[in-house]
């Protein structure tokens, strides 16, 4: 892999860094991608952070540079309405589970929603949600379910990580993998897994046990809080193969409905038309660098605990590419003034001052890992690119690119 300064070389966008100290015009139109590339502009603002929380007004100078450059429209208004219509029901999903240290910020938020309404789409027709109505409500936005007004909410009053549905999921659509389930885990345990399988292996190879634990039975609630605990002490070792060790055989004969499948919110498959990313750059032990891809992908889909065994590799392009959300996706905004450079989300954070801007999750989640890389390495933290897998997955899988030679990446400072 390239280094940032490899990257920065290499991107066709920066022609010998004349962006870095630009102001974007306002009735400047900028030049059409070239073919084959994927357009990211980033714009920095020295006061996009006060006090620790997003400048309503920095966030808005950034929006207009960051949204005509990436459009190609003079106008911030032009800008929004080249990417959505009045008849259009828009979804903003936001990062709420870090709130309220970091997460999708309110400027932001605000910031698209003026957006959307300038473009004529109706208030009522604007969604902002995340996983859990409590998610949501930590962020500072407060809920409405109504019939007037912008639509703020979660999927779901109940939480998903280890079950197959819950209400607010849409039973017919869904992704399926074998990987947690107590199927696999039987195939497992003949090949003497509990022994050679790593920890990482072990732990999401029993999600199905937790699983069980949540629906109720009897067995399997014993190890519920035992479960819980390991997934927050992911240090302890030993605990969770002598779980894996107990529990071969314990449920011959059970089956698990749906245990396969992770279904997908109802918002994104029966309610919107077009969908608004709003992505908090961080680090996470189970996929590395998260921002855009994983934002969505696992903010939008149940039973996903499971989804680490491999860092996330196979579930996020799998999820990203049904067509409840390719067919969606119009923008995604990627905050970045605050990073989060440790998994335990607004534990460490480094600041950067930069919102990103782009059609395409793949590129810019490119770029975020280099950030990140960049971030940590300032720390003294160790590096997190092998393990970011999913990026190159999603690529391989035609959902964006992440080759620096094809990412035509504008900054821009407001």
């Amino acid at each position: 892999m390239p280094t940032r300064r490899e990257f920065l070389r290499q991107s066709t966008g920066l022609a010998a860094g004349a962006m870095l100290g630009s102001v974007v015009p306002p009735r400047r139109a900028a030049a059409a991608p070239e073919a084959g590339t994927s357009r990211v502009v980033s714009v920095a603002a020295r006061d996009l952070l006060k006090e620790g929380a997003y400048d309503p007004e920095a966030v808005h100078r950034s929006f207009a540079a960051g949204l005509t450059e990436l459009t190609g429209w003079p106008t911030l208004k032009e800008a929004w309405s080249s990417l959505v219509s009045p008849d259009d029901v828009v979804g903003i999903k936001i990062n709420a589970i870090g709130a309220p240290k970091i997460s999708s910020s309110l400027a932001s938020i605000r910031e698209t929603i003026a957006g959307l309404k300038s473009a004529g789409v109706k208030e009522n027709n604007i969604i902002v949600w995340d996983r859990t109505d409590r998610e949501v409500a930590r962020t500072g936005l407060a809920l409405n379910k109504g019939g007037e007004g912008v639509r703020i909410r979660g999927t779901s009053t109940a939480s998903e990580s280890i079950l197959p549905w819950v209400e607010g999921y849409d039973r017919e659509a869904y992704v399926s993998f074998e990987d947690g389930t107590l199927r696999k885990f039987r195939g497992l345990v003949k090949k003497d897994f509990t022994r050679t399988g790593s920890h990482r292996d072990i732990f999401n190879s029993v999600a199905w046990l937790w699983m069980l634990a949540r629906q109720g039975n009897e067995k399997a609630k014993v190890y519920g809080p035992e479960l819980q605990r390991l997934y927050m002490d992911y240090g302890d070792r030993d605990g969770i193969k002598k779980i894996a060790d107990e529990v071969a055989g314990m449920f011959d004969g059970l089956t698990i409905e749906d245990e396969d499948k992770s279904f997908f919110s109802t918002i994104v498959t029966r309610d919107i038309t077009k969908l608004v990313n709003i992505a908090v750059l961080k680090h996470n032990e189970d996929s590395g660098v998260t921002w855009t891809a994983k934002n969505i992908a696992l903010g939008v889909t149940t039973n996903k605990v499971r989804f680490h065994i491999d860092y996330c590799a196979k579930a996020i392009p799998a999820i990203l590419a049904h067509p409840c959300l390719r067919d969606k996706m119009v923008l995604h905004i990627g905050e970045a003034a605050k990073i989060s450079v440790v998994s335990v989300a607004g534990a460490q954070i480094a600041v950067d001052n930069r919102l990103f801007f782009s059609r395409d999750p793949v590129a810019m989640d490119r770029i975020g890992l280099d950030i990140l890389e960049e971030k940590r390495a300032e720390r003294g933290l160790d590096s997190i690119r092998a393990i970011s897998t999913h990026v190159a997955a999603c690529a391989a899988k035609g959902l964006g690119t992440d080759d620096p030679a094809k990412i035509d990446w504008r900054q821009l400072r407001a």
